[in-house]
């Protein structure tokens, strides 16, 4: 399997961010961009081929990572001039051959098991899988009885799905790509179709997902990365109250594990899911569980952890 990112947008909607940089190259915290991200999850699931999928500004990503960058070879299939999705996943899998890919839209931040992901996609019969994640409403939410308003609901989590922009692609349909169709992008020629042929899987998990296409959408991005680390394990996150740091935030994925120290703090609270602690059954955590930290604690997930450290 190999990795891909499409990354040939203009950003208009980030400009005049997006005049010197592409949009994948946006910093969501000092010296960390959107693709630094994205490489990071393609790095933990043990990818070493990525593709880039470049066009406006696209030397500006070879310059930043060149031709193995952390490990990870990067190969770039760059279009001169804009010619849609579809013809740049072509050009891709005739490149990479029978590989499956994963391949995602550039400018996507998500918290997802990515193991889970793939395992899921590579064991379902279909051809090819789809991240899917629920709609938050753009707008209040006005709920009456009759012609009464009752109450009001400020952007609530609708419970329609929307495309995540990350796709696991088996090479079993590749064909289906080079098909005749009547458009430039994928999301209306090639995606239909498979769906159609009844191939098209959906994977769905509730988990952090933020589609960076406007300064409001940065501006939420760059938020959650205030004090943030990313890890193999999910992410530790610093919060900090008037300027002195308050607690430590952990994020530990279903079947990964983090170890906590008396340096991180002397108390740890279960902020939700389950596991175990220091790989004994008989220590098990749910959500409410405080723990005394008097030596390096290790927190192994069976449900996706929240916690927080910090000292009394």
């Amino acid at each position: 399997m190999i990795g891909a990112i499409l990354s040939g947008g203009y950003g208009k909607r980030l400009k005049p961010i997006t005049d010197e940089i592409p949009k994948v190259l946006v910093e969501i915290k000092p010296n960390y961009t959107i693709m630094d991200r994205q490489i990071l999850d393609f790095k933990y699931l043990g990818i070493e081929d990525i593709y880039v999928l470049s066009g406006h500004l696209g030397e500006k990503i070879e310059d930043r990572y060149g031709k193995v960058h952390d490990g990870i070879r990067f190969h770039y299939l760059k279009e001169e001039k804009p010619m849609g999705t579809l013809y740049s996943i072509r050009n891709l899998l005739e490149t990479v051959g029978d590989e499956d890919v994963m391949l995602r839209n550039g400018d996507t931040i998500t918290d997802i098991n990515f193991e889970h992901f793939r395992k899921f996609s590579k064991e379902s019969a279909f051809g090819m899988t789809m991240l899917v994640t629920r709609m938050r409403s753009p707008y209040g939410i006005v709920e009456m009885n009759g012609d009464q308003v009752t109450s009001f609901r400020e952007k609530p989590i609708l419970e329609h799905y929307i495309n995540s922009g990350l796709y696991y692609i088996k090479s079993s349909i590749r064909e289906i790509f080079f098909n005749e169709y009547n458009g430039k992008d994928v999301e209306i020629t090639v995606f239909p179709e498979i769906a159609k042929r009844r191939l098209l899987g959906a994977y769905k998990e509730d988990s952090l997902w933020i589609g960076v296409d406007s300064e409001k959408e940065l501006e939420q991005a760059r938020s959650e990365y205030k004090g943030r680390e990313d890890t193999s394990f999910g992410y530790k996150k610093d919060i900090f109250e008037n300027d002195r740091l308050g607690i430590t935030e952990y994020l530990v994925k279903d079947d990964y594990s983090a170890t906590i120290t008396p340096e991180d703090g002397n108390l740890l609270r279960i902020l939700s899911g389950s596991g175990i602690i220091n790989g004994s059954l008989k220590e098990s955590y749910t959500h409410g569980t405080v723990i005394k930290i008097e030596k390096p604690v290790t927190v192994k997930a069976q449900q996706t952890t929240r916690l927080e450290v910090f000292s009394n």
